[in-house]
């Protein structure tokens, strides 16, 4: 871990961590949630992931009952992105990207958290863990605490004046960072320049994929699934054909609200070790169950994926 990501997550000194009751956690999640919809605000803010670094300026209002926002990258190659409403545009142009998953939309720093906010609850605990700041204000910092061996703690700074989310930090197997969204510089409120707004490039509209996908149990023929770690719903179920390819690859997607894993089935071959790898925080795990591969992964825990993998049973 960096320096800069220890010095990120050393623990406030000056307050001792507090559980926040389920009813607290709950109004301060769905309070933080509404305020990145419907405030005003401007800024600048940077991702992390691993070794890489990139930047973003943003701008977003609430207009009328719809909110709007623009966002563009400040390295590297160009990139823009402009949504009002549920109508969403990009740059570059690319002729194959006919549609947006609506989750990518939806969880766009600093909308992090779910609809509702309060469903992460049943996976996570809140932990107030003292005052720092950011972006020059004064924030308050929290943690999502892990109910179960089947997640990696989430930590977050709300600012103490308005509510906003102003950092995220996706948390490792060793506390470590390893993903970081953080304003470097913002604005909040009326002084926001709306002009700000007007897209720089010529963008391409895009749809968003309807409806939140979100049910209990897939329903897979010839595949029997057993219960799954707690927490996690169905988002997403595909099947489809790799390009150049001849076999048919099964996917289904899952969410805490915070975390995701892929379930992946496709007739077997060998160009995959079989068991438990990871690479940082990401782990996968495959196995062999009939005629066919069940690859599961995600940024979640060993434990996870493993669970996720055996619950897939060829009949």
């Amino acid at each position: 871990m960096s320096a800069c990501a220890a010095l990120l997550l050393a623990l406030p000194a000056s307050h001792a961590a507090e559980m926040l009751d389920k009813d607290d956690a709950g109004r301060l999640l769905e309070r933080t949630a509404a305020v990145a919809k419907t405030a005003t605000y401007a800024g600048t803010y940077v991702y992390q992931y691993g070794e890489e670094i990139s930047s973003y300026r943003m701008i977003h209002v609430l207009d009328g009952s719809n909110d709007a926002e623009r966002r563009e990258t400040l390295d590297g190659p160009p990139r823009e992105y402009y949504r009002h409403g549920n109508q969403v545009s990009i740059y570059p142009a690319d002729p194959q990207q006919k549609a947006l998953d609506r989750r990518y939309t939806a969880k766009l720093f600093p909308r992090q958290l779910p609809d509702p906010a309060s469903k992460l609850l049943s996976a996570y605990g809140v932990v107030r863990l003292g005052h720092e700041r950011v972006a020059g204000r004064d924030a308050t910092v929290y943690q999502l605490q892990p109910l179960d061996q089947y997640r990696y703690p989430h930590r977050f700074w709300v600012d103490e004046a308005s509510s906003l989310l102003l950092k995220w930090v996706v948390m490792g197997m060793r506390k470590e960072a390893t993903q970081i969204f953080a304003f470097t510089n913002i604005q909040l409120g009326g002084n926001v320049d709306r002009k700000l707004l007007k897209p720089t490039r010529q963008l391409q509209a895009v749809e968003i994929e309807a409806g939140n996908g979100l049910t209990q149990m897939p329903q897979e023929a010839n595949w029997d699934i057993k219960v799954l770690p707690a927490g996690f719903k169905l988002l997403k179920q595909t099947s489809k054909t790799l390009p150049g390819k001849h076999r048919s690859v099964i996917h289904h997607l899952y969410s805490d609200g915070a975390a995701t894993v892929s379930v992946f089935i496709e007739p077997f071959h060998q160009r995959l070790p079989l068991g438990l790898a990871h690479q940082g925080a990401m782990h996968m795990y495959v196995r062999q169950s009939g005629t066919h591969l069940v690859m599961a992964l995600g940024e979640v825990p060993g434990v996870t994926v493993e669970a996720f993998a055996n619950a897939y049973n060829a009949r």
